[in-house]
């Protein structure tokens, strides 16, 4: 590891305490950014309406789930930008391209967030809508799964992209 790349940690780690410490703090008002285009994006699958209840979330009466603050995914997210800064530090040659790489990841992890999340509650509709399985523990079982499956196999590509990637470089050296 090269002493510059210690800034580039730095930063994530500052990222990324901030962002545990922002969440825990969070409203669902303050959520909105990520749970209305998750909202919006389940409600266009299922075609279900919704409405938003700052106390409560955005509600579907139609499928009988509100998406809150616990659904938004903000934890995924942190830790999606964590394993996905460290491997791309890899393919990285100046602290110039690093920092420049941290807004992209985090929108690339963002868009990767919702999609892992909208697996989530389209998986978790499906289940309860053929089972009569009502048990919370399942659902978060069910989450870790969706999540702990998608995190390994992004982590699996980005490292055999990063693999090869480096391995071009080093030929044309």
């Amino acid at each position: 590891m090269k002493i510059k790349s210690y800034l580039f940690y730095g930063i994530i780690f500052s990222l990324t305490i901030i962002g545990k410490i922002a969440y825990a703090q969070a409203t669902n008002d303050a959520l909105v950014f990520i749970l209305k285009p998750l909202s919006s994006i389940i409600s266009f699958l299922t075609n279900s309406p919704f409405i938003y209840l700052s106390d409560s979330g955005f509600y579907f009466e139609s499928l009988n789930i509100t998406i809150d603050k616990s659904c938004s995914g903000v934890n995924f997210w942190i830790i999606s930008f964590v394993v996905f800064s460290f491997s791309f530090v890899k393919v990285t040659r100046s602290n110039f391209q690093r920092l420049l790489s941290i807004p992209v990841l985090l929108l690339a992890t963002f868009a990767f967030t919702l999609f892992a999340n909208t697996s989530r509650i389209l998986i978790s509709i499906l289940i309860s809508r053929q089972t009569a399985f009502d048990y919370p523990w399942l659902h978060q079982a069910q989450g870790v799964f969706i999540y702990l499956s998608l995190l390994v196999i992004a982590y699996t590509i980005i490292n055999h992209l990063s693999f090869k990637f480096n391995n071009y470089h080093e030929e044309l050296t």
